[in-house]
């Protein structure tokens, strides 16, 4: 049914900015805000023209949001890749305090989010939010697989299983530990990322549509001219091989998720306040923009796909206007971790003369500012003077303790321990608790930020950093092998070990992190190596 109804919305494609809705909510004064979080799956800070006057993609409705609103300029998610950073943002937690150490899931990947772990949607709920969410949501689930306790899980990433677990799946009971458990009272859209199986979309806590088709793998090919590794084509269209429903096709994914965020929004009828959270799947692999938007930038099919997520965004935004409920709502625009080599590769940043990190450093899965650094834009109107800008170092994290700040709610203190409410900044004022960052990319190893200092951990020889953020945001110039910056790695590895050990950045009891208290990526904590 579903797939009729993308065909519908894919043809109205031009149409909805057409289809104004008069009607506002009722009881809105004095209200709680509604908050939209958008956020994008891959996306570099370059990408964006209101934030990068050299880049070739042109993004108006993302720009008229910085113009409306505060823009952080050194906002930083918690992982340079998205399962650990979207686990954050719902839990304000780093992800290496549960038994994710490393890498990401995969779409049948167990639940990480446990039960007895309190999440900004249950926080807002609890709160007399309704709240909802339409996208990606990449932190797994608990499908009903036969035979479980027979099949091996991966000892590198413990809530993924070693081997293809597909045939075992009971597609057609419910599954649990999604995203309705952990806080939302509706859910729609896809488990992982777009180039992982099954392909189907959910509703709630069951697919849509069982799939019984099989998704061919897609991606570099082997046999072509010049080698695999110069197919970079192909590799923008990375799509692994697996299950998938009829018809599912991935060019219909993002219209799909736009039109169901935009009916939820003119549809919504309740007095109470809703948190509508849209993770989407653009500028993600594969990279498939409409037609439409082909030939829309001046950045190949990566740029045109940015395009297509900007027009999500203006379609959202507009939908909250055609609702009267701008004044009302707090808009927020941000991404999971910077732009990835293989939406856009390196290559192509001389051929089309366009840099997703911009002036920084480094990509998706690094440890470098443009692993990390994202966009993070702000629209309040009732709070936020338009077009003003904070450099405060902030994190995606602090989402759950701003949400408990906003409804002046007094949480459990061993729940959201890595989270600092960025309320103050958004009203102008400079009351803002954190005093470090800590980063983590791909490979699980850790990076830490303090005032202007980064220091990037790696136990290979020589491959250590440190740099002043503000005398060297492009990371050019390596101070950690330079003994007259000793004092300032030894600060930064006590704040490190502190963060770590405490199991908590926050103030309060000391808590213990899940598996081992020391492991591999804490190399410099084991009693046969040297500390930094």
């Amino acid at each position: 049914m579903y797939t009729n109804r993308i065909g519908a919305m894919f043809r109205i494609y031009m149409l909805i900015p057409l289809l104004v809705c008069f009607c506002k909510v009722e009881g809105q004064g004095g209200q709680k805000p509604n908050i939209v979080y958008i956020l994008a799956d891959d996306l570099g800070i370059g990408d964006v023209s209101g934030l990068n006057p050299e880049s070739k993609i042109r993004t108006p409705h993302i720009d008229t949001l910085i113009k409306n609103g505060l823009t952080f300029t050194d906002a930083h998610t918690t992982s340079s890749v998205c399962t650990p950073s979207r686990y954050s943002i719902m839990t304000g937690e780093y992800a290496w305090r549960t038994q994710l150490k490393r890498r990401v899931l995969d779409g049948y990947s167990k639940a990480m989010i446990a039960p007895d772990k309190d999440t900004a949607p249950k926080l807002l709920l609890r709160n007399g939010y309704n709240t909802a969410m339409i996208g990606k949501w990449h932190l797994g689930w608990n499908w009903v697989i036969e035979n479980e306790g027979d099949l091996e899980r991966d000892p590198q990433v413990p809530y993924k299983f070693k081997e293809d677990i597909s045939s075992h799946v009971s597609y057609s009971k419910p599954f649990t530990g999604g995203p309705v458990d952990c806080g939302f009272n509706y859910f729609f859209g896809l488990n992982a990322s777009l180039d992982f199986p099954p392909y189907v979309f959910s509703e709630n806590d069951r697919l849509i549509t069982e799939p019984t088709e099989t998704m061919p793998s897609r991606g570099k090919r082997s046999d072509f001219p010049g080698g695999k590794k110069n197919d970079l084509e192909g590799g923008q269209l990375l799509m692994r091989s697996g299950d998938k429903a009829t018809n599912f096709t991935v060019k219909d994914v993002m219209p799909e998720l736009t039109a169901r965020s935009v009916q939820y929004i003119r549809e919504y009828n309740s007095k109470a306040p809703f948190f509508l959270y849209i993770p989407l799947t653009a500028p993600h692999t594969p990279v498939v923009p409409g037609e439409i938007f082909i030939g829309s930038s001046e950045a190949g099919i990566y740029g045109d796909f940015v395009s297509e997520l900007d027009w999500t965004v203006g379609q959202i935004v507009d939908a909250v206007k055609e609702r009267g409920l701008e004044d009302n709502t707090i808009i927020i625009f941000t991404a999971d971790n910077g732009a990835s080599k293989a939406s856009f590769p390196i290559e192509y940043e001389k051929k089309y003369g366009h840099k997703p990190s911009w002036e920084l450093r480094g990509r998706k899965a690094t440890l470098h500012q443009g692993g990390h650094t994202v966009p993070f834009i702000v629209q309040w109107k009732r709070v936020i003077q338009p077009n003003t800008r904070n450099n405060t170092t902030i994190s995606l994290g602090d989402l759950y303790a701003t949400c408990a700040d906003l409804v002046n709610e007094r949480t459990d203190p061993n729940q959201g321990v890595d989270s600092y409410s960025i309320l103050s900044l958004l009203k102008g004022k400079q009351d803002y608790g954190r005093k470090a960052s800590v980063y983590s990319n791909f490979a699980g190893r850790f990076s830490i930020r303090k005032g202007d200092w980064k220091m990037d951990l790696n136990e290979k020889k020589g491959q250590s950093y440190l740099f002043n953020i503000k005398e060297d945001p492009s990371e050019k110039n390596n101070l950690f092998y330079n003994a007259s910056f000793d004092h300032i790695r030894e600060m930064l590895a006590k704040a490190l070990n502190d963060i770590i050990l405490n199991g908590r950045s926050t103030d309060g009891k000391k808590l213990d992190n899940q598996g081992d208290k020391i492991w591999r990526e804490l190399f410099w904590l084991k009693p046969q190596k040297q500390q930094p």
